[in-house]
């Protein structure tokens, strides 16, 4: 037996030898290195590198999502109370997003509502296109004081590859909004804090009003700041005893500006008027006050309305000074003040312009109402100075008198110094206005004056001008006083007073002969 089992292991040692090594199980895919190249299930999958295994390149595959970031803005940060300011949340990301959904802050101290839709836009100013969706919100700041605005947060999908909704993900704002919020005016009832207001109203249908037939009344009111729903109705102020009104239909707008930072409303009011009498129906002015946020102070926006001439019976009222103030106590009160104005303008003007614009006793009523009036007397003085007529008729008067002929401006200018008591005061006035109109030369004695004058006016008797020279010129500079003065300056007058025809235009210069006949006397007599 022993020798049998030995004879077979021989046998099978020997058949090991003679065959080929055989080789253990390997992995479908696997060749010995040194042998074949190395080769993999699928074309163009990179081989795994040491530590790593084989569903590395699958997992390369997956797409990367980028969160998006959360920008908010206010448009005003130093608001006052109850302001409406525009809060922007703006969700910037890189076009993965499938949805987003801003979850507002949680706060007392502020009013948040929704402006419209989301509004969809892209940049590419970084070099990447990036997609940005803004949400815009009306915010108001309930309380004064320092108001903190937890910063907002997003929520939304991940846009998966094929369009499907892919992952949850969660972003807030880097920062909350700090508000400075001014307390407000109680100057203003009721308050409103606005950018801009007007008022404009149409009336339709009036173009032949009759009492008992209604006409339409739109009063449309724009603000800067607030929305329509926020501006406060005038219906309250359209009543009368001559009309009946009843409200109609009223359509509110609000928008943001284009710039995004502001709001902008517009209410438009609808009113049917019937007018209740004949005559002139005079519908009540409308007012809204409001605080200037941007100037801090307060504004009234008003409107007059117009007057419709109604046809109809008259309301019997008004014969005996009825409500509408239009009887005889009313006219007189209306038209009295009226009538002593105009009185007193007019001859404020004609004394300015045949005078010196001051009227009678008004030196004496200034130093009576001076004590009343305090500091405001100053500011007053001022003011009725600028009203004054006396300046306007000097420069009126300065401009006629450089336009005129000349034969015109001597007499014109002369008369500025006809209260001229001195001669010698009279003469220098005469030689410098002599020199700038008749073009003389400037101090030319007496009697080359009197033969410049004569020469330009055609009316003049040279021999009587040339007399009334030589008497100014002893009086001046002979010691040789005048009997009158007055009477001599009447007389000089009539000599240089001007007439229709003929008329000089151009200067009335010397002849050179007469010019270079002799040198001026060094002490005329």
């Amino acid at each position: 037996m022993n020798v049998k089992r030995s004879l077979q292991m021989l046998v099978l040692v020997a058949w090991s030898l003679l065959l080929p090594p055989a080789y253990a199980y390997q992995p479908f895919g696997y060749q010995p290195p040194a042998r074949y190249p190395q080769q993999y299930p699928y074309p163009g999958m990179r081989g795994p590198t040491q530590g790593q295994s084989y569903w590395a390149p699958y997992q390369q595959r997956q797409p990367q999502y980028q969160p998006p970031r959360v920008e908010t803005y206010v448009s005003a940060s130093t608001p006052y109370e109850q302001q409406s300011l525009v809060y922007r949340i703006r969700i910037i990301g890189t076009g993965n997003l499938k949805t987003v959904t801003p979850e507002l802050p949680e706060t007392d101290s502020v009013v948040l509502r929704q402006l419209g839709e989301p509004v969809v836009s892209s940049d590419s100013s970084g070099g990447e296109a990036e997609t940005i969706t803004e949400f815009r919100y009306l915010l108001m700041p309930l309380t004064a004081g320092v108001v903190t605005i937890p910063a907002a947060r997003v929520t939304g999908t991940y846009l998966a590859p094929g369009g499907g909704e892919g992952p949850f993900f969660e972003v807030s704002a880097r920062d909350p909004v700090i508000l400075k919020v001014r307390p407000a005016t109680p100057a203003v009832q009721p308050w409103l804090p606005l950018y801009d207001l007007q008022i404009d109203a149409r009336i339709r249908g009036g173009e032949r009003p009759a009492a008992g037939n209604p006409v339409t009344l739109e009063v449309e009111s724009r603000a800067v700041g607030a929305t329509g729903a926020q501006i406060p109705s005038v219906a309250d102020q359209l009543k009368g005893d001559d009309f009946q009104i009843y409200p109609g239909k009223t359509v509110t707008e609000g928008s943001i500006s284009a710039d995004g930072r502001t709001l902008v409303g517009r209410r438009l009011e609808t009113f049917t008027l019937v007018p209740q009498y004949g005559g002139w129906l005079k519908i009540p002015d409308v007012k809204i006050n409001w605080w200037n946020v941007q100037y801090n102070r307060p504004e009234v926006a008003a409107l007059l309305m117009d007057q419709l001439h109604v046809s109809g019976p008259p309301n019997p009222r008004r014969g005996i000074g009825g409500a509408t103030g239009s009887g005889p106590l009313g006219s007189f009160f209306y038209w009295t003040p009226l009538v002593l104005a105009v009185v007193v303008l007019l001859y404020s003007w004609a004394s300015a312009f045949l005078g010196d614009g001051r009227l009678p006793g008004f030196v004496a009523l200034a130093r009576m109402i001076r004590p009343v009036l305090g500091e405001l007397y100053a500011p007053l003085a001022a003011f009725a100075g600028r009203l004054s007529p006396r300046r306007y008729f000097h420069r009126s008067r300065a401009w006629i008198g450089s336009r005129l002929p000349v034969s015109w401006k001597l007499w014109f200018c002369l008369r500025a110094v006809a209260r001229e008591e001195d001669p010698a005061d009279w003469v220098q006035a005469l030689q410098f206005l002599a020199a700038k109109h008749l073009g003389v030369r400037p101090q030319a004695n007496l009697r080359e004056l009197g033969r410049s004058i004569s020469a330009c006016h055609p009316r003049a008797d040279a021999g009587r001008v040339e007399a009334l020279m030589a008497e100014l010129d002893r009086a001046v500079y002979g010691g040789q006083p005048m009997s009158s003065f007055a009477r001599w300056k009447r007389e000089f007058e009539e000599q240089i007073k001007p007439g229709l025809f003929p008329i000089r235009f151009r200067q009335c210069k010397l002849s050179g002969r007469a010019r270079s006949r002799r040198l001026p006397d060094l002490n005329p007599v």
